[in-house]
């Protein structure tokens, strides 16, 4: 009688292929180079002074931390001992006996045994070199799909908007399988697959720390997803399973950040130079930090001193990216001169507000208050100045909301002018109404919804999609329509961008969270976000301070723009007036 599962009597054990004690390392992806002498410093003070003899206690604080630097809702992000044991974690918690699990083919050695452990079956999703999206519809009937993108070991990588059907088929099934977006090597990617988190809630995106922050030893990772899911699987990780000196690492890390983001945004170029470069390999085109190079190139680096990852059962070897000075002499060892660095363009994301930037909306959306409250207070005196009265004091960007602060204010103090008593408050709202305005925002939407559907008659676009190409910056909108608010105004404007919405608390402006999404999905560097509220600024100035490894600068826009503008912030009456000055360089 066995005394383990028969299912896994064949299981084969991880194990690392042999190799030479010395040499450089380019089989195990990881950074190029290590942590600098200040950030190791600051580490080791941290650790001098740790209690060895007492658990770890700072996850739910780490965890906190990284939440809201990513942008994602209170409970929403879960911090894990590798994204490996984490999507351990997913396997253990979504699989029954004999389901299956779609993977990439070629893909991670790990991922068919972690899909064994748990009971499952894998299906192979034939992808060769590159990561071709038909087969994975064929794969929707299985229990999960597993996405690697960049995929492991070829580099392959899909855009989002490439992406997107596939997200959309997978949930619009009967039972949507939960489709897992491993993104360990997304930092060297062109773009992140970030804003799918929010809008599915059966997907979920893992990601390491090994390569982003150079910190492979201290094994930490996390996991983004809906909030519901992320608590149970939360239920499952062992008390106390990541280690006070990897949490401590950690963020001291994220302290460091800067000087991290560096080095990984240096890796792309140099990839691509010495791929170009090869005369006698080729390379598949990558968006990782390493390179899946046929014929295989092992024999000749091997015998230079450099360790490879051979792919057995093919003629090929995955390659990861060195420091420049290694990478020429990889370069040289196989043949070819590797070119100087280029300069390399910074990552600039335009961020759009839609009402009044880019769709003159004031009367629309006045005029559907106006009959709302009309309708559900038919004695409140009301008025546009009471209207920019709200809009002024902040908190109030959504409409639905100002509806409903209107009818609370009412509710409280009568059937009187509010303009004194919105503006009295000196820019602090009424925090002790807060409760009612949220019961109140229900029914305010659906009558505000119904009039709008008459208004928006009355809006008109305020430039063109080709005007804002022709700034040459990655683009977005952060807008604090709803989901179905959003939809009509595409129809208004004539096209569409990649957006973030008013689509649950933590999207709502002035919280920073759909700021942080798209400058993580864009890989930005350079966060430049036009609005004309005092929402918009405050978003802004929030998002600054959780990444200031990046540059942030707000443009203010409207006839109201002086009364939210700070120094450093540009100010022009329109869109239309700002555009001009991006194809420069800003003061």
């Amino acid at each position: 009688m066995s005394l383990l599962r028969p299912d896994l009597a064949d299981l084969p054990a991880y194990q690392r292929p042999a190799e030479a004690r010395t040499g450089l390392r380019l089989h195990m992806n990881e950074a190029a180079a290590d942590w600098s002498e200040a950030s190791r410093e600051a580490l080791l003070a941290r650790l001098r002074d740790l209690p060895f003899h007492r658990y770890p206690e700072r996850q739910a604080e780490l965890s906190e931390r990284l939440q809201k630097r990513l942008g994602a809702p209170e409970g929403g992000l879960l911090l894990g001992p590798s994204s490996g044991a984490l999507l351990d974690l997913v396997a253990m918690a979504g699989l029954c006996a004999n389901e299956t699990v779609a993977i990439p083919d070629p893909g991670f050695s790990l991922y068919p045994l972690l899909v064994r452990r748990h009971g499952g079956r894998v299906r192979r999703v034939p992808q060769g070199t590159g990561f071709p999206l038909e087969p994975w519809f064929q794969a929707l009937d299985c229990r999960q799909l597993w996405l690697t993108l960049p995929n492991n070991p070829t580099g392959a990588w899909l855009a989002p908007e490439a992406l997107e059907p596939l997200l959309a088929a997978a949930a619009a099934r009967a039972e949507p399988p939960l489709v897992v977006l491993d993104e360990a090597y997304a930092e060297f990617g062109p773009a992140t697959h970030r804003l799918a988190v929010d809008r599915y809630p059966n997907v979920v995106l893992l990601r390491t720390f090994s390569k982003a922050l150079a910190s492979a030893a201290w094994r930490i990772g996390y996991l983004l997803g809906d909030p519901a899911l992320v608590s149970k699987l939360a239920t499952l990780q062992l008390p106390y399973s990541l280690p006070a000196a990897s949490l401590e690492a950690l963020d001291v890390a994220l302290d460091h950040a800067a000087e991290f983001e560096a080095a990984v945004r240096a890796v792309p170029e140099r990839r691509d130079r010495l791929a170009a470069a090869l005369p006698a390999h080729q390379a598949a085109p990558s968006a990782a930090n390493f390179l899946h190079l046929s014929p295989d190139p092992a024999p000749v680096l091997e015998a230079a001193g450099m360790k490879v990852r051979r792919l057995p059962g093919t003629d090929a070897a995955r390659v990861t990216l060195p420091s420049e000075e290694d990478t020429a002499r990889l370069a040289g060892t196989l043949g070819a001169a590797l070119p100087p660095p280029a300069p390399r363009p910074r990552r600039r994301l335009l961020v759009l507000d839609i009402d009044g930037v880019l769709i003159d909306a004031d009367r629309s959306f006045m005029e559907a208050v106006a009959r709302a409250l009309a309708e559900l207070r038919p004695a409140l005196p009301w008025s546009d100045e009471v209207f920019r009265a709200f809009k002024r004091l902040g908190g109030f960007n959504n409409d639905f909301r100002l509806t409903a602060g209107a009818l609370a204010l009412a509710e409280a103090y009568g059937d009187v002018d509010l303009r004194p008593r919105i503006e009295s408050t000196n820019g602090q709202g009424f925090p002790e109404l807060e409760a009612r305005i949220q019961a109140l925002e229900p029914a305010a939407q659906a009558v505000v919804k119904k009039h709008y559907a008459e208004t928006i008659q009355l809006e008109r676009p305020l430039v063109t999609l080709a005007e804002l190409r022709s700034t040459g910056r990655d683009l977005a909108i952060l807008t604090g329509r709803p989901p179905e608010e959003l939809v009509l105004a595409w129809r208004v404007l004539g096209f569409e961008l990649p957006a973030v919405c008013d689509a649950a608390p933590h999207l709502r402006k002035p919280e920073p969270a759909g700021l942080l999404q798209l400058a993580d999905a864009f890989r930005a560097e350079e966060i430049l976000f036009a609005g004309d509220t005092i929402d918009d600024a405050r978003c802004l100035r929030v998002a600054a301070d959780l990444r200031p490894e990046l540059q942030w600068r707000f443009a203010a826009l409207g006839p109201d723009r002086a009364r939210f503008t700070t120094t450093g912030d540009l100010c022009f009456p329109s869109l239309r007036d700002l555009l001009p000055m991006l194809n420069q360089e800003l003061p």
